[in-house]
């Protein structure tokens, strides 16, 4: 393992969720406090607007004319109505525990991860994970699923029942790709929100050293791999600094497979959110839902937030 502090400026100012309005993404089921909680401290922390936003998707097809003819209104109409008074509900209540928060609520219809998706193009999508009985992993249903998959910007999976805690101590994937310093750049900035700190993190499996398959732990090709390895997060995170100098942050090289590398080190250091990227390369090879993500995603105790 290979591990040493940086901090230090660069030419490019940070990215971050801090810069987009915050959605919201509710559904009427038990995961909602947990995202109203998270969305709600994340918008206050970076001064952004909050939409509670609950897609109305009514599954069934009325003719106008049955609805003339029965003098029922249309059953999407109630459902918007229904959806709307619950969100103006909480949207009343974080305001009083939020002033000056500006909240806002919308019930569109269509399909949940179709429009979900869409509003990520403009902003930073909150969704929910349930518990699923003694297992120690997490529930996404399929619009969680979806817009994790398929999102733009950053999406952020929040598990049922934690309360929010400010990001002071924040791991990140990093393995010196593009989409690999994109969650850099989000890390340290949400780090930086509140005079927190970083560890990015790089896993590797097989790697070539001088033609030969590198296996033997404490010899100096594993030592050349390692090294090489940090060097190649060591300049991601000097773009993602950029005026961030005094955000302190740790490189952390580690032999293993990426999700359960990035687990264990959430845990030792009692990370308040982990932060990965959709796609990478190296030992984040293939980084889509269904691989890392999920499994992060699944299991880890933490908020996760997903960087496109």
């Amino acid at each position: 393992m290979a591990e040493d502090v940086l901090s230090r400026q660069s030419d490019r100012p940070p990215e971050g969720t801090g810069h987009r309005p915050v959605v919201a993404a509710l559904d009427g089921s038990s995961r909602e406090d947990s995202v109203v909680a998270w969305a709600a401290a994340a918008a206050s922390r970076w001064g952004v607007r909050l939409d509670l936003v609950h897609v109305v998707d009514p599954g069934i097809t009325t003719t106008p004319y049955a609805v003339f003819a029965t003098e029922t209104p249309w059953f999407g109409e109630r459902l918007e109505a229904n959806a709307r008074e619950r969100l103006e509900a909480r949207a009343a209540m974080l305001r009083e525990r939020h002033p000056g928060l500006e909240v806002s609520v919308r019930a569109p219809f269509g399909s949940p991860p179709a429009v979900l998706v869409g509003l990520s193009e403009r902003a930073t999508v909150v969704v929910g994970a349930s518990t699923h009985g003694r297992l120690e992993r997490w529930v996404l249903g399929s619009t969680a699923l979806a817009v994790v998959a398929h999102g733009h910007g950053t999406v952020v999976v929040v598990p049922e029942s934690l309360p929010p805690v400010e990001p002071h101590r924040v791991v990140v994937g990093a393995d010196g790709s593009d989409a690999g310093a994109r969650a850099l750049a989000v890390a340290v900035g949400e780090a930086a929100a509140v005079g927190g700190r970083v560890t990015a993190v790089t896993a590797w499996t097989v790697e070539v050293e001088d033609g030969v398959v590198v296996a033997e732990p404490g010899t100096e090709r594993w030592a050349r791999v390692e090294t090489r390895l940090a060097g190649g997060v060591r300049a991601s995170v000097a773009g993602a600094l950029a005026d961030r100098p005094e955000v302190p942050v740790e490189v952390v090289v580690r032999h293993g497979a990426p999700a359960p590398v990035l687990l264990d080190v959430v845990r030792e250091q009692g990370a308040d959110l982990l932060v990965v990227g959709r796609r990478g390369h190296g030992g984040f090879a293939g980084l889509l839902m269904g691989s890392v993500s999920r499994a992060v995603a699944q299991r880890a105790p933490v908020p996760v937030a997903v960087v496109h």
